[in-house]
């Protein structure tokens, strides 16, 4: 642990100690310019990282955001009179308002109709700024003053020294909030917006809210930029810079701090790398021998596809024999941005910071912070009376889509710690009454009751936070999270530290918490040793396992169990059934969809049997097997005697 500490805490402050001593020995205005720059655009890419690394969103925006909190800023100083402090502060409060306005809208799209979204209010931007004459300048420009700072002006130095301890600051900050279930649920999102609703979690109000926080940081950055370049343009705003912040992000490392800030390293220094030919070659150079060593490193390990190895070292390639041939480099420099980032991202796709990352935790053989003892599982499960009484109750429920009478007039009661079966051909409706019930679908008609009450219609969030949680047939793990954080994402009841002191790093304890409650709950269903194995490594019987381990973090009323020994081989289903009869143990109704009859046989107190979204027979599991409509609706034959 100390070891750990040591390199990572130690790594922190050797870096930003070297930054900040360099006005001491270096005097020059344009180098100390450039390392504003840089401090300006590392907090410029965190917040880019929120929305392109955590959230997994091509966002093509956040040029735009850099713009809005220069000119809110520049504004302020020019218009309104406003000091340093007080400028900073609506610029960072510009891009937290308009970051969610623009969320609203725009984060209901996925994939290229986001990225169209973002790209489309960037352009908006540059034009208002443009056109705007009478407030912005338009295409004059905007000149202002740097304002003092508590009655001290700034100089170069100071300045510099200011955007550093400013970008130290987020840096903490961020470091606490993506390292908390903050950071954890915007991963989630990533890999399963439909998981993350049905733990729970709340797709769209996370999603709205790293949204936010990114963009205020972009903003923020742009009150920097202003008071830095004191002349601010529309067209320094544009797509191309957009680029250069992808290209920034995607080179340094996406989900990483120190990816952020090498990032803002990189595209400070790229437009002068471009302008001297020497440089140019040498850092193409460089370039291509880590396109090799990447390629010939994954070829070993079997971790990378020959096109993925082969494709980068062909681009950097390009980019030396180009510098040797082209006359004046600059002028191919949108060419070399694609080719970079075509090259990172197929040949690279963790990034510089991903790549060092890894090659140091193997050199110094890093071990992760220890974990704590298992929670006692009363403290995370407690144990529920058993009560022979109706929990859940469909009446006469249907759900139809268009002229296909899915589930039609159904109706059924579960009762409180039973183990409630629900079987049928494929095809019967039971998939399609469990989404209803779950809240994936609203239902047509009919009513869905827990506890005497109705429950939310077409809400997986709703639902869950009522006291359902589910597994899925098709499995909807979070697989770049750990066993252990896909637990601790849907873990209800531990996180209550307000967001402030949560940022102040005052969560720990709580994370501890947490992590014993989760681990407990991974011993249950036999995962615990498998705690920090990512997801999409471990075997398809744990990931089942581990799936029905993430649901009962809810804390549910009722588990609904969708096909959960689907695939398995006879020793997974074993431990499956053994595992259930754990939890039922703990006084939870289950509701189980299964087509092993073994399974419903040795497990379930009652059966309901579901055909052609009608119910056909319900009573114990030997009461059904043998009735006539169900040997027919699974043999297609009459049932005589």
């Amino acid at each position: 642990m100390w070891k750990r500490l040591l390199l990572i805490r130690g790594a922190e402050l050797f870096a930003f100690g070297m930054l900040v001593a360099i006005p001491v020995f270096v005097n020059n205005s344009y180098a100390l310019g450039l390392l504003t720059l840089l401090a300006i655009y590392g907090i410029l890419l965190i917040g880019l990282d929120v929305s392109v690394g955590y959230l997994g969103q091509v966002n093509l925006g956040h040029a735009a955001f850099l713009g809005l909190g220069a000119y809110a800023s520049g504004l302020c100083v020019t218009l309104l009179g406003f000091g340093m402090p007080a400028a900073l502060g609506v610029s960072l409060l510009v891009g937290l308002v308009i970051g969610a306005l623009l969320a609203l809208p725009a984060l209901r799209l996925e994939g290229p109709q986001f990225a169209l979204a973002t790209l489309s209010f960037s352009a908006l931007t540059v034009t208002t700024l443009n056109e705007w004459e009478s407030l912005t300048g338009g295409a004059q420009g905007l000149q202002l003053d740097r304002p003092a700072l508590l009655g001290v002006h700034l100089g170069a130095a100071g300045f510099y020294w200011l955007c550093m301890i400013l970008l130290a600051l987020v840096w903490m900050l961020m470091r606490n909030l993506l390292s908390s279930h903050w950071g954890r649920a915007f991963e989630a999102l990533r890999d399963s917006p439909i998981a993350t609703d049905a733990m729970g979690v709340g797709t769209y109000r996370f999603k709205v809210a790293a949204f936010a926080i990114g963009s205020a940081l972009g903003s923020f950055a742009g009150g920097l930029y202003a008071f830095n370049f004191q002349y601010l343009q529309p067209h320094s705003f544009v797509y191309e810079l957009m680029v250069i912040l992808l290209l920034g992000v995607v080179l340094g490392g996406r989900k990483s701090l120190w990816g952020a800030v090498v990032g803002a390293a990189l595209i400070v220094l790229l437009p002068n790398l471009l302008s001297n030919r020497m440089l140019f070659q040498v850092f193409s150079a460089l370039g291509l021998l880590l396109a090799v060593v990447a390629g010939v490193r994954g070829m070993m390990n079997k971790s990378t596809r020959p096109f993925q190895a082969i494709a980068p070292i062909v681009a950097m390639g390009s980019l030396v024999v180009g510098g040797m041939l082209v006359a004046n480099t600059e002028d191919w420099r949108k060419a070399i941005f694609a080719l970079m980032l075509f090259s990172v991202v197929v040949g690279l796709p963790e990034g510089l910071m991903g790549f060092i990352t890894r090659f140091l935790s193997q050199l110094f053989s890093v071990a992760p912070p220890p974990l704590p003892a298992p929670a006692a599982l009363d403290e995370v499960l407690a144990a529920r009376p058993m009560q022979d009484k109706p929990l859940l109750e469909l009446r006469n429920l249907k759900r139809y889509f268009g002229g296909v009478k899915a589930v039609d007039d159904v109706s059924m009661a579960v009762h409180s710690g039973h183990i409630h079966g629900l079987i049928g051909p494929n095809g019967s409706g039971k998939s399609t009454a469990v989404n209803v019930i779950s809240g994936l679908y609203a239902p047509t008609g009919g009513q869905v009751l827990l506890h005497g009450k109705a429950l939310p219609e077409g809400s997986l969030y709703q639902v869950a936070r009522v006291g359902i949680a589910r597994t899925f047939q098709n499995l909807q793990l979070f697989g770049e999270l750990s066993a252990l954080d896909n637990v601790m994402v849907a873990l209800k009841g531990v996180y209550r530290c307000p967001l402030p002191l949560l940022l102040l790093g005052f969560a720990r304890r709580e994370e501890k918490r947490a992590q014993a409650q989760s681990l407990a709950l991974l011993e249950l269903v036999g995962l615990a040793q498998q705690a920090r194995s990512k997801a999409k490594d471990l075997t398809y019987g744990a990931q089942r396992f581990l799936e029905i381990a993430r649901a009962l973090a809810c804390k549910p009323d009722l588990l609904i169990l969708d096909e959960p020994a689907a695939g398995l081989a006879q020793p997974d289903v074993a431990q499956l059934i053994a595992i259930i009869k754990r939890i039922h143990q703990r006084g939870i109704t289950i509701i189980l969809i299964e087509h092993h009859m073994d399974v419903v046989s040795e497990l379930c107190d009652r059966v309901t049997v579901l055909d052609g979204g009608k119910v056909i027979a319900e009573g114990s599991a030997e009461e059904v097997k043998r009735h006539p409509l169900v040997i027919q609706a699974y043999l297609g034959v009459e049932h005589t005697e």
